[in-house]
């Protein structure tokens, strides 16, 4: 059934992409230095709300320069790492700042009432820790708040700029069309996240991304052919 591939993928796999987003791109964040673009002018444009990004090819060995840093793969490395978050069977239970707790329980039904949590990653910068929700078709994102509990759905982990200030979600499915194919765009003001604004994306998806300073992301840069070939490109976005 497409809802246990789902969980089965996210759980063992996905979760490496997704906390990725802890602070990926800190390393690099002190150079303000940026990959060459391959064209002088902008290959492409992304509008997200009022923030405009000049999309730019660079050459893959540039890419590689800003490589990913290791991360926990499966949900029980991450749980070991925060006493804040225990799973008992199927549920999730997060102790909160408040003194309350917030349960997140799956519903491991064979129809479309079908919900699978994994713990994924804590955000310390933005007082959130982050789920993926997988559902009888597709996925989200949650992010609950580490303090009341409130949460909000995103497409995809956060990837959060290094100034704190904003966070992109990236998202992915050029095939299935179960998910959104581009990217969302949040602002961060004393814990207070706001969308900026999305992007659904046509000709090509988003792979692997992070932030290298506050305005510049790299980004994988995925097309399929008329023929089911995959090609991979590499982009930087700046941010204006």
């Amino acid at each position: 059934m497409m809802n246990k591939f789902w969980f089965l993928l996210y759980t063992a796999a996905i979760l490496v992409v997704g906390c990725k987003n802890k602070q990926a791109g800190n390393a690099t964040a002190a150079n303000d230095s940026t990959p060459p673009a391959i064209h002088s002018i902008p290959d492409d444009t992304v509008q997200l709300g009022n923030k405009t990004f000049f999309v730019y090819f660079i050459e893959k060995a540039d890419f590689d320069k800003y490589p990913f840093p290791a991360v926990d793969s499966v949900e029980t490395d991450v749980l070991a790492k925060d006493t804040a978050v225990k799973r008992e069977g199927t549920k999730l239970t997060i102790q909160l700042a408040n003194g309350k707790q917030r349960v997140m329980a799956n519903n491991n039904s064979e129809g479309e009432d079908y919900i699978g949590y994994t713990f994924a990653a804590n955000y310390p910068s933005i007082k959130r820790k982050g789920f993926f929700v997988t559902y009888y078709e597709g996925s989200a994102f949650e992010l609950v708040n580490t303090v009341n509990g409130d949460s909000m759905m995103t497409w995809s982990a956060p990837y959060i700029s290094p100034d704190k200030k904003y966070i992109l979600t990236a998202s992915m499915d050029l095939v299935a069309a179960f998910d959104p194919n581009g990217f969302q765009l949040f602002s961060v003001d004393n814990n207070d996240i706001k969308p900026v604004g999305e992007a659904s994306l046509t000709d090509w998806g988003p792979g692997m991304v992070q932030w290298i300073n506050n305005k510049t992301i790299l980004s994988e840069y995925i097309t399929i052919d008329e023929e089911g070939n995959t090609q991979i490109q590499y982009v930087k976005m700046v941010m204006q």
